[in-house]
């Protein structure tokens, strides 16, 4: 098992698809519109670390995570890696994550980031104050649909443009579970 993770860890190195780029804007306009043009602009490839300054490309193959991961777990049916605590979205802290099944190739391309909110009422209070920020940042949501559960807002509100979709949803499974994801719009992916 030790020499499986000390192969893939050299072909991480190794591989020659595109992980990051530097063809991004940063910093953004103080123009509002400009800023949400500049931010959309640079989701279209991947998501940016502000504070690294690193663009994380949606090409970017499993392997390639590996490079920006603070901490790795395997388990029997995924591969999580931590990519540790980030400013993005115009300086939103976030602690991103990035989630591998264990049929899917480690030369397949992420295709989302995340990052858990929380639970209960810290997470219903960080999706609705999360839900603020993206909507003053970029706008209105193409897609709400939330249902109370309680005193506890579930469902889903999304901001797409192009092939990319940001969404927050929260669910029950057992308690209230708030989630961010960023990458890919699958269904306008199919479009293209």
């Amino acid at each position: 098992m030790k020499i499986l993770k000390l192969l893939r860890k050299i072909i991480s190195r190794l591989s020659s698809s595109p992980g990051s780029d530097r063809l991004f804007i940063f910093p953004y306009s103080h123009d509002k519109f400009k800023k949400r043009n500049e931010i959309w602009s640079n989701l279209q490839k991947g998501l940016l670390l502000e504070d690294k300054r690193i663009l994380i490309l949606w090409e970017a193959s499993f392997h390639q995570i590996d490079k920006f991961q603070e901490k790795r777990r395997d388990r029997g049916d995924r591969t999580e890696w931590y990519l540790g605590k980030h400013k993005i979205l115009n300086g939103y802290e976030s602690h991103l994550e990035v989630m591998k099944w264990a049929y899917l190739p480690w030369t397949n391309p992420v295709k989302e980031i995340s990052e858990k909110l929380g639970t209960d009422f810290q997470g219903n209070k960080n999706f609705l104050d999360l839900k603020e920020k993206i909507t003053d940042l970029l706008g209105e949501p193409t897609k709400i649909r939330l249902e109370k559960f309680g005193s506890f807002d579930l469902g889903v509100i999304e901001w797409t443009n192009g092939g990319v979709k940001i969404s927050l949803d929260g669910v029950e499974i057992f308690n209230c579970r708030y989630h961010l994801r960023i990458g890919l719009n699958e269904d306008k992916m199919q479009d293209i």
